[in-house]
């Protein structure tokens, strides 16, 4: 085979992982010196489909689309374009960027992986003299995202194999950890092991010890939940029910964790999720009616526009969730408002968000044309937010006013994700303003050697992004632990329902320091807190009462720990106090009484002694020393 030949079939493998499985509407792409890669959540998830391999397999389609998935991806144009327009950062160099939605699945996302992959490859053989090729495509030097985690970790497995740095933005599971396993893993968003044991502390807090758990069965619920269940252990809070569940679960097995949540006497049930795999979960609960618990959230969940819907609310209301910290990126609101179909000619997501807005089509070959199974399928799972009442949409004119409507896109309120992908480009960024600085003799490769920035490979950026250190817009030093991660806190939100318009908002009612010590992490202004059926009264999540004075615990063979069974004293003894474990004879609190008056008589009798020896003692000294009485009173007197 000829370089030639090698090279065009590198070429189509790139074309056909990319071009194949992505339409121009399907990516967002802009040529520069250095490309960055991108894998956001665009789309909830993706259209079940048999493939019968009668004929060439098809794409699967992508479904629900997912308003915040989308901020997220301007998130991170708005910070390269903003890295672009600076004097002092990577100056005379244009950063580029490819990318691709994940639908919430690890199968797209891996489709997006593999055209990175691929054009990495290519550019590492150095063809371009044998491939005579019109225009060189630069290879992507690092990735940011994905998502989840379970996601993560596939993209991670590739992605390492080729030290193609990855900075995930929202990706919290402990096991991404594991540098061995993770070479080239590194993420803007604390993992949950801190999480976890802040989950642990405010079930203890609220003197709860019987609580349920649920965790999606992925690499996000399954070691987040484990983890909690380590802490409970070390203090005294029983678990009564664990269970997995996952976005596309058997609807049998749903019915089947309902039912064990509705049978269930804990209040408190704590979950490890993320939005889409715990949402079809949550609908079968509200049609129950099944009221009356406290859902403590991850940060997966705790705000998610899936879970936090009104219609919800007297199922949800009162949840306990956990925030990440929230940022400020300067002019990215007026970013977000400008956007344009019309305009944004390297954002090919931009023509369905506008779509999906405005309950509109644009007449340009759309496959979601009015009165097309697509459509109608999206009408009748409430994809859009439209009036929802016709058939047929409206062609879109393209001058619609984006501030008009209300989406998550432009809930400015609170930038947690979004600030964390702000982060993870300028971390790329002030990396390879590390290289583009380096003086020969001081750099971090062999003999002390530096990359060259107009030929920076991926290994290279993945090399300085762990020895990176600098401040970000907020004043805070950005560096990367050990694992990859960076350490924050948590803020602690409370579901509360919207006085003015029904909506669902997120009351700050504490805040988890993950920097104190033991015992001082965890702040809750109680006072803030509104519970589920707008009590104010901490609810009662405990598998028994204290028993009463009179009464003692008696076990209960075959139950956990937490629980017990309240039992009379027999004759002869006493409980005195609430919540006694054991029965205290009587005889023996009498003899105890008697012991310590003896012990107090003892004592007085000893001080009483003890001062008169030392008076005897006093005058013999005196007369030794022919030292008149009265001159020593004063210290005698003093002395006793």
């Amino acid at each position: 085979m000829t370089f030639y030949s090698f090279c065009l079939l590198l070429f189509a493998f790139t074309w056909n992982t990319s071009a194949y499985a992505y339409g121009p509407n399907q990516r967002a792409q802009k040529k520069g010196d250095i490309i960055l890669g991108g894998l956001f959540p665009i789309h909830f998830g993706v259209a079940a489909k048999h493939q019968d391999l009668k004929s060439r397999p098809e794409s699967v389609e992508c479904i629900r689309y997912n308003f915040r998935g989308f901020r997220w991806l301007q998130a991170m144009i708005f910070a390269i374009e903003e890295i672009n327009n600076s004097p002092t950062l990577l100056p005379n160099m244009t950063l580029g960027y490819s990318i691709f939605d994940t639908c919430n699945t690890v199968s797209k996302a891996l489709e997006a992986t593999l055209s990175f992959v691929a054009q990495n490859k290519i550019d590492s053989l150095n063809l371009d003299e044998f491939c005579n090729c019109s225009e060189h495509i630069p290879s992507t030097i690092a990735v940011v995202g994905a998502t989840g985690s379970g996601i993560s970790t596939a993209v991670a497995n590739l992605l390492g194999l080729f030290y193609i740095p990855q900075v995930s933005y929202a990706s919290s599971s402990r096991l991404l950890s594991n540098r061995n396993e993770y070479k080239s893993f590194l993420r803007t968003i604390p993992n949950d092991e801190h999480q976890a044991t802040a989950m642990a502390d405010i079930v203890e807090y609220f003197r709860w010890n019987w609580v349920g758990t649920i965790a999606a069965d992925d690499n996000y619920g399954r070691p987040g939940i484990e983890k909690f269940r380590e802490e409970t252990e070390e203090r005294n809070i029983c678990i009564d029910f664990s269970e997995l569940i996952a976005q596309y679960l058997p609807e049998d097995q749903i019915q089947q964790v309902v039912k064990v949540i509705e049978n269930s006497t804990a209040k408190v049930i704590v979950v490890f999720s993320s939005g889409p795999d715990l949402e079809p979960l949550i609908k079968e609960i509200v049609t129950r009616n099944i009221t009356g618990r406290i859902w403590l959230a991850s940060e997966a969940w705790a705000s998610s526009s899936l879970i936090a819907m009104p219609e919800f609310f007297h199922v949800m209301g009162g949840t306990i969730g956990f925030a990440l910290k929230a940022g400020q990126i300067p002019g990215f609101r007026n970013f977000l408002r400008k956007v344009n179909p019309r305009k944004s000619v390297n954002n090919g997501f931009i023509k369905e968000f506008w779509e999906e807005t405005f309950n509109c089509y644009l007449a340009d070959g759309n496959k979601n044309y009015p009165g097309s199974a697509s459509f109608q399928k999206s009408r009748e799972e409430g994809t859009g937010v439209g009036n929802g009442t016709s058939a047929f949409r409206a062609p879109c004119t393209g001058h619609e006013n984006i501030t008009s409507v209300e989406t998550p896109y432009m809930d400015y309120t609170h930038l947690r994700i979004s600030y964390n992908v702000y982060l993870a480009v300028y971390s790329i960024a002030h990396a390879l303003q590390d290289i583009y600085t380096c003086t020969p003799g001081k750099g971090l490769f062999t003999n002390g050697s530096c990359a060259d920035i107009k030929k920076v490979e991926a290994w290279q950026v993945l090399k300085h992004l762990r020895h990176l250190n600098f401040t970000n817009n907020m004043g805070e030093q950005v560096d990367f632990d050990e694992s990859g991660g960076l350490i924050g806190n948590y803020s602690i939100i409370n579901w509360h329902l919207s006085p003015e318009d029904g909506s669902i908002v997120f009351e700050e009612v504490g805040h988890y320091n993950v920097y104190a010590k033991k015992g001082e992490r965890l702040f809750i202004n109680e006072n803030k807190i509104l519970w589920s059926g707008f009590s104010k009264e901490v609810p009662f999540s405990n598998c028994s009462k204290d028993c009463p004075p009179g009464r003692r615990k008696g076990i209960l063979e075959g139950t956990a720990t937490c629980c017990f069974e309240c039992v009379e004293c027999t004759d002869g003894e006493i409980s005195d106090e609430t919540g006694v474990l054991r029965q205290t004879p009587i005889y023996l609190s009498t003899l105890h009484k008697q012991r310590k008056k003896t012990n107090e008589t003892l004592q007085e009798v000893r001080s009483s002694t003890a001062a008169h020896a030392f008076k005897v003692a006093a005058k013999a000294t005196l007369r030794r020393s022919n030292v008149s009485r009265k001159s020593l009173d004063p210290i005698l007197i003093h002395q006793q």
